[in-house]
This record gives structure tokens, sequence and C-alpha cells, in this order.
């Protein structure tokens, strides 16, 4: 089985599908997994939007805009995954790092991120981030990287192999597998 752990418009599902992948997380929910990804300034902010939603049929991603949001998104189970992109890189610091790590938290990157920014996090995953996913945040047919490219761009920019084809096919798998088990 081959995840693509976002799609911004389900209409790319028969691409996805030629290309690949068997299943896909959309933010428009129309087809697949429903996902829902949250920018948050803070950690009240997040509390609040958390209050008002169900876990239950749905993945849950912040991207945390601040330090405490980040702490807040790391620590509570109802955040499946943190996403790290080019706005938000400068408040994941050594500690919070070893936060997610001691939290087992997904980290996903939008492969629209810079080189620099994907290289940083293929290294933080050797040493702090043992589930990084790497997304291709699609909306339009243009954007859909597929599997294969994926694990070959991660190897051009340092990542070996095995960790490439982790990034892609085993971590999705092991963030869907999460997200049965607790709402089953």
């Amino acid at each position: 089985m081959v995840i693509e752990s976002c799609i911004l418009n389900s209409n790319l599902f028969p691409y996805a599908k030629k290309i690949g992948y068997n299943l896909v997380f959309s933010e428009d929910g129309l087809i697949g997994i429903k996902r829902v990804t949250f920018s948050v300034e803070n950690g009240n902010h997040l509390k609040k939007i958390l209050k008002g939603i169900s876990r239950e049929h749905m993945l849950v991603f912040v991207k945390p805009l601040s330090i405490d949001s980040l702490k807040y998104a790391i620590i509570n189970k109802r955040v499946n995954a943190i996403v790290l992109d080019d706005e938000n890189s400068k408040i994941f610091r050594k500690t919070m790092l070893n936060l997610i790590r001691t939290q087992n938290k997904f980290v996903e990157v939008p492969l629209k991120s810079s080189k620099a920014l994907i290289y940083k996090a293929i290294l933080f995953s050797y040493k702090w981030i043992p589930n990084v996913i790497f997304s291709s945040y699609a909306k339009n047919f243009n954007e859909l990287w597929n599997p294969i490219s994926k694990i070959s761009y991660l190897t051009i920019l340092g990542a070996d192999e095995e960790e490439a084809y982790k990034f892609v096919i085993l971590n999705p798998i092991r963030l869907l597998y999460e997200f049965n088990s607790i709402n089953n």
C-alpha cells in the first residue's frame, strides 16, 4: 500500500492512483481519508480549535507558528502530525525536537518547501524525528509527486535509500495504522 499524505483537491485521486498511490489523505475529504490542517499562533488558539472538532473520522495536522503552539501540538494526543515548512522552521529548536522524539510525533514536510528545509528535515530525522513524512500538497495535477520521484529527490538531497523509502512509504502507513487504532 502506498499513501499520498496530502492532496488539496480530491479530483486528483484518479491521477494519484495511476502514478502508484492506493490511498490519499485529502483536505476536502471527498475521497480517501479526510485530514484538516490548522495554522495556529499560540497554544490557547490550538486548544479552542481542538475542542471544537471531533477526531474520530479525520486526521488532524497542525502548523504551529510559535514555540508555545508547537509544544502544545506535540504533547496533545488529538494532533496526529505537525507540519514543518519554510514559514515555521525557526521554531524547531533542539528542545522541541527532543520533545517530538520522546512523544513519537509525526512531522510532515511539504515537498513545495525549499531544498534547504528538506535537507534540514532529513538531518533531523537521523537524530531527533523518527517519523518524518514528505507530502506533495498538490492542488493541481502537475504538483503531484509519484512515489519513485519522491524517493529519488530525497536521496539526491541527502537521505539514504532506506530512509527515503521510510519517509515516503512506511511512515504514512504507520500514521494510517495509528489513526485506525484510535478510531476502532
